[in-house]
């Protein structure tokens, strides 16, 4: 299951660069008929990825997620497009402040526990977008009367 879409990815990429990288992968005049076209190019940096955020996120859940939330998608995208402009042409510095805002939020999701991942819509345990690893005290061990003491 893919936390992206190409379309996720080339919304990520500047104008600009984006017709480069397609002039380079789709051009009319390939000289490596080996090499992948754009859209192959790019799932194959969204796949990278998403190994990258899933190896962040094991720290705190158990991946892959079953779905997505936004900030996990808005960091898979960002990190892709690092990714591919890095191979792409050692350009990399351009969207390095994409890599790092992916992986603080990355970040921002261990540190914030299960409930960041957890649907807004969620009804019961059964909506919830994964089950990974509980953040928290179990409250019929520590009450509030009890953490009071504290």
């Amino acid at each position: 299951m893919a936390y992206c879409t190409v379309a996720d990815v080339v919304h990520e990429l500047h104008p600009t660069l984006e017709l480069e990288m397609r002039e380079y992968y789709d051009g009319k005049h390939k000289e490596d008929p080996t090499r992948p076209d754009f859209e192959a190019n790019i799932r194959e940096h969204i796949m990278k990825a998403e190994a990258c955020a899933n190896a962040s996120l094991a720290r705190a859940y158990r991946v892959p997620l079953k779905k997505a939330t936004n900030v996990v998608v808005s960091a898979v995208c960002k990190i892709a497009t690092y990714f591919a402009v890095a191979a792409f042409g050692e350009k990399e510095e351009i969207t390095k402040d994409k890599y790092e805002t992916a992986i603080m939020m990355l970040d921002w999701l261990v540190e914030a526990g299960n409930a960041a991942l957890v649907d807004e819509e969620a009804t019961g345990d059964d909506d919830k977008i994964f089950s990974g690893v509980g953040w928290g005290s179990n409250p019929r061990i520590f009450t509030d009367r009890e953490l009071a003491r504290w």
